[in-house]
């Protein structure tokens, strides 16, 4: 990093200064301020629990079972009951929800905390959960009943990076977590800054970095920034919190009629912003791999568990093996059947009758590559486990076979935390999108008239200059550490920190020209792609619709006469703040607030992820911007206006295949724009040892070496 920020960032360690965070609040009742900081606690010491905690208490004494006629679903509770007499997963034991004994019990949890008729009720419940039951399994079930429950609406979640630490650094910092918890108060400090340890003040600051060719040991290596980002991985496990694959819509009463619209439209748009990535590190489309070839693309990922570290893939993987054959033969039967039920153009089977040739056959083609809990009936669901994803994951994580129901070695597809974090999951879902597109094939496109906004045109579009650069980010990973019961009774007045560059962009406007003969309500749309590929060869709309991802969607007024909409890039609507640690959160409720985005819209993309790297140079993309009429959100999705403004489908008018010709309607405009990146090229050039120098002329610390 060659920027100002770096030598700020550095004066900030030299004088053990904190960083305050200057971001939107909200101001939130007596009421909800008692029940966030009862939340909050639930999250604290995630393998730990603080006997002198008030969850503790209530956690040891209540009793699910002689409360029962306080759930409005007592046979969940039965259910719930029933699973528990048998055993839970032990406390110390990894969950992930991609085996079944695991799911089932971490579901049954849920629909205990749902079926709470009161938050009172919910709260006790969760305080047994957390003193009896599996740590990790009990907090994926509080998650998700948090975002669902109406009585939790905008209750602030800690980011998962603060919660699960170990799923989001290297086991390389977790080595030197320990090492100064239990070597904290010997006094060593020359040799803790030789390995990038500082104390700042009363806490214990780790600098960081991503993974290098000893975890990718091929091209990969250069996006691990991206791939391995806090942001971009929580934002990953919060998409899953929100609408799990195993939730039963009839029954819980959500989005039932786009669910697999959604479903497709997030990993568009997942994968679209990736491939912009591949473009600015000099790599190309998504590779494609065969079942019954050679897995090509090695991961060795350096996480750990309690347990056991994270299994490892090498480059050229036998996926085809004899653990496999099973497995592999229902992959492709799946793939093929679906082609069978595209060539036939419907479906027909378990009470469903689908066409093909109808947008609206989008939910059912999402549901099926899902293998969701909406494409059969809830009975055949829970009898049916051979889902596509799981099996998959299962397949190209390359882990050894389950030892019992509760024993697995752990891969990095056998989690949302840290999915995205090997190259095999952007391949998987690049497969299951082809797929999907093909579908979108089926769709007549829309015709000049369906997109023509008549009387309205985008006369012009700037954009200031788009700059990316890495500033350092601090995360609290002290959850990862064990405490002593002196440190739990005091709430520890210390705290490790993880300190680590992550991609941002400087703030930037698009100003819209627009003449129009009518006054109306309009919807904007602002979109980045591609402008070439990596061969230098110029993109068509028509070729690759789907590779471009939305950056903005607004409704605004038009009058008749020339119009000059401005927009900045912190109004646009897919993105957030970073998220603030829990002790800020607690801070911010003594006067009464919570942070807006982290309290509003947690699901969202961080909004420093927001524009691909770019290069030195400047890499071209283009900016395609599209204004149509406004009409109203369906009265279905009218409870959700605050995240759906209009009766369009998601992405429209790239929501399907399109011809070049209509988009040159004078109400769609192109414009090229080009990222420029301010610091080094790739994220290793930043490592710690690169500003020692720069660090011993801003403290004078004879101490401090090169690494």
């Amino acid at each position: 990093m060659k920027t100002v920020l770096v030598f700020a960032g550095l004066i900030a360690l030299a004088l053990g200064t904190t960083i305050k965070h200057n971001l939107k609040t909200k101001e939130v009742g007596a009421e909800f301020v008692a029940r966030q900081k009862k939340v909050l606690d639930l999250f604290e010491n995630t393998y730990q629990l603080n006997e002198n905690d008030e969850y503790y208490t209530v956690g040891k004494e209540y009793s699910i079972e002689a409360n029962i006629d306080n759930y409005t679903n007592k046979k969940a509770v039965e259910d719930f009951l029933q699973l528990y007499r048998t055993g839970f997963l032990p406390k110390g034991f990894e969950f992930s929800v991609f085996y079944e004994r695991l799911r089932d019990e971490a579901i049954a949890l849920f629909e205990v905390f749902y079926y709470a008729k009161d938050f009172e009720t919910f709260y006790k419940t969760a305080a047994f959960a957390k003193v009896h039951l599996n740590d990790e399994q009990f907090l994926y079930a509080l998650y998700i009943a948090v975002l669902q429950r109406p009585d939790t609406d905008g209750i602030v979640l800690p980011a998962p990076y603060e919660v699960f630490p170990q799923y989001f650094v290297n086991k390389k910092l977790i080595q030197r977590i320990y090492g100064v918890k239990m070597q904290k108060d010997n006094g060593h400090m020359p040799l803790l800054e030789r390995f990038g340890v500082f104390k700042e003040n009363e806490d214990w600051v780790f600098y960081t970095n991503y993974s290098n060719s000893l975890t990718y040991p091929n091209d990969e290596q250069r996006l691990s920034y991206f791939t391995e980002d806090v942001g971009l991985n929580s934002y990953y496990y919060y998409f899953h919190s929100q609408l799990p694959f195993w939730w039963n819509t009839e029954k819980f009463g959500i989005f039932k009629e786009r669910r697999g619209e959604i479903y497709f439209y997030f990993y568009q748009q997942l994968l679209a912003r990736y491939y912009l990535e591949r473009l600015s590190n000099g790599l190309g489309e998504v590779p494609e791999f065969s079942w019954y070839s050679d897995f090509k693309t090695g991961y060795y990922p350096f996480l750990s568990t309690f347990l056991y570290p994270f299994a490892q893939r090498s480059n050229n993987y036998e996926i085809h093996n004899e653990q496999n054959y099973e497995r592999i033969r229902f992959l492709d039967t799946y793939e093929k059947t679906f082609f069978q039920y595209l060539q036939s153009g419907h479906f027909k089977a378990f009470d469903k009758e689908v066409d093909f040739h109808s947008p609206k056959a989008l939910n059912f083609v999402g549901n099926y590559w899902q293998n969701n809990a909406d494409l059969y009936s809830e009975e055949v669901t829970k009898d049916y486990q051979h889902s596509y994803e799981i099996t998959a994951r299962r397949v190209l994580g390359a882990g050894p076979e389950q030892t019992n129901k509760y024993m697995f070695l752990p891969t990095a597809l056998d989690f949302y935390q840290t999915s995205l974090r090997d190259p095999a999951f952007y391949q998987l879902y690049s497969r299951i999108l082809k797929y999907l597109i093909d579908f979108k094939e089926y769709l007549t496109p829309y015709t000049k008239e369906e997109l023509l906004f008549p009387g309205v045109k985008i006369e012009d579009v700037k954009v200031d200059k788009l700059v990316t650069y890495f500033d350092y980010f601090d995360f609290n990973i002290t959850n990862k550490a064990l405490l002593t019961n002196e440190e739990l009774k005091g709430k520890s007045n210390f705290k490790f920190i993880a300190r680590q560059p992550r991609l941002n962009n400087k703030p930037f406007t698009v100003t819209l020209d627009v003449k129009s003969e009518v006054s109306t309500d309009a919807v904007f749309k602002i979109f980045l792609g591609p402008k070439y590929d990596s061969n230098g060869r110029q993109y068509t709309l028509e070729e690759d619709w789907s590779k471009f991802y939305e950056l903005d969607w607004f409704i605004q007024k038009i009058v008749p006469g020339e119009n000059k909409v401005v927009r900045k890039s912190t109004e646009f609507v897919f993105f957030k703040e970073d998220s603030v640690p829990i002790s800020e959160i607690e801070n911010w409720l003594g006067e009464g607030k919570v942070p807006f985005d982290q309290s509003s819209f947690p699901g969202k993309l961080p909004r420093r992820l927001m524009l691909p790297k770019g290069t030195n140079g400047g890499y071209p993309f283009q900016l395609f911007v599209s204004v149509y009429p406004y009409k109203g959100a369906t009265k279905e999705d009218d409870i959700f206006k605050n995240f759906i403004l209009d009766n369009k489908p998601f992405s429209y008018p790239l929501d399907r295949p399109v011809l070049d010709i209509y988009f040159e309607e004078p109400n769609s405009f192109f414009e090229e724009v080009v990222v420029y990146h301010e610091d080094a090229s790739y994220y290793y050039e930043s490592e710690v040892s690169h500003y020692m120098d720069e660090l011993v002329k801003q403290t004078g610390n004879k101490y401090l070496y090169k690494i």
